[in-house]
């Protein structure tokens, strides 16, 4: 049985539009790129970049000399707009601020790339704009969470579990400190705690809150990492070992909790993607034909949807394609 060439393609800088010269979240410098979402950002982008502009207005906080060396195409939720052959829409992704799906169309193609996309109804990040569900033909999804195991709780429920664990550190004379990402776990910490607390953020979160600030989410009760307050955020990267800390306890917030943090007094899966349910409903109401997995746990995601009668296969950025059978 001869089976079909999928719409995304492994290319010299990652995954590629099949027949254009569109790379999807790359890495290095092609002429052609689109970025989801602010959050890991490369140092290097490509030579032209889709974003939206609150992706752009993140990157000028956390990589200004990165996004001097790109020209910038900022573009607007739901306003289609052509690019060579392609015609191109973004629509809200609900990870992060500003984080983006991409429609591609073009003569024989409907492709929706939805790269990381956030959780739904009462699991929507309190920060980012509420995710949009779409319809297409073609739909590649990135499968971070895509193995069965990885359901979360409402967020509402976990964001309850951090203050407990703050307002108890607390009393026990101790500084909570949360890990958590700088970009999108951060800004909802900040929105669901900083009516009571004031949280003390790394400079990445720090910059972050005053763009979200500046985009006009209502955001209060944060500071530097050296100012008053009395929770601490850092990003997973930061090395506590060489901060004076005092008397604290650590928790760790992470979809990857799910599987137990190392060095954390608690570990809580509060986290900006869609789990594992969120992702196979979102493929099945997008009517797609056939769903493209990627990275993380794609061959999982691929095989409950197979599961479900969708036509799924793995994608792999950096690896050989995984086709069902082979």
């Amino acid at each position: 049985m001869k089976i079909e060439a999928p719409e995304v393609e492994r290319a010299a800088n990652g995954l590629r539009v099949r027949g254009h010269g569109l790379y999807l979240e790359p890495r290095g410098r092609p002429p052609l790129g689109f970025l989801a979402h602010a959050r890991g950002a490369r140092p290097v982008l490509p030579e032209r970049t889709v974003a939206t502009a609150a992706t752009v207005a993140l990157l000028e906080a956390a990589q200004p000399r990165a996004l001097r060396r790109t020209a910038a195409l900022p573009a607007a939720y739901g306003k289609p707009f052509a690019l060579g052959s392609l015609r191109l829409t973004v629509h809200p992704a609900g990870h992060v601020l500003g984080s983006a799906q991409l429609r591609c169309e073009a003569p024989g193609l409907d492709l929706v790339y939805a790269g990381d996309i956030g959780g739904d109804a009462a699991r929507a990040s309190l920060t980012a704009e509420p995710r949009e569900q779409l319809e297409c033909e073609t739909l590649a999804l990135r499968a971070i969470y895509g193995h069965p195991r990885y359901v979360f709780p409402p967020r509402e429920e976990l964001l309850e579990k951090v203050r407990a664990f703050v307002e108890k550190s607390l009393r026990d004379g101790k500084t909570p400190v949360l890990v958590a990402a700088a970009l999108g776990a951060a800004q909802d910490l900040v929105r669901h705690l900083g009516d009571r607390r004031t949280l003390r953020l790394h400079h990445t979160a720090y910059r972050a809150c005053e763009v979200y600030a500046a985009q006009g989410v209502p955001l209060k009760g944060f500071s530097r990492l050296d100012g008053d307050g009395e929770v601490m955020v850092v990003p997973p990267t930061a090395r506590l070992s060489r901060m004076n800390l005092g008397e604290h306890r650590i928790c760790g917030l992470s979809g990857r909790a799910i599987d137990g943090l190392r060095g954390v007094d608690e570990a809580i899966p509060l986290s900006d993607h869609a789990d594992f349910s969120e992702l196979v409903a979102y493929a099945v109401r997008s009517g797609a034909r056939r769903v493209l997995a990627v990275a993380g746990n794609a061959e999982d995601l691929a095989a409950a949807l197979r599961e479900r009668r969708i036509d799924a296969l793995a994608v792999r950025e950096h690896h050989q394609l995984r086709l069902p059978g082979f």
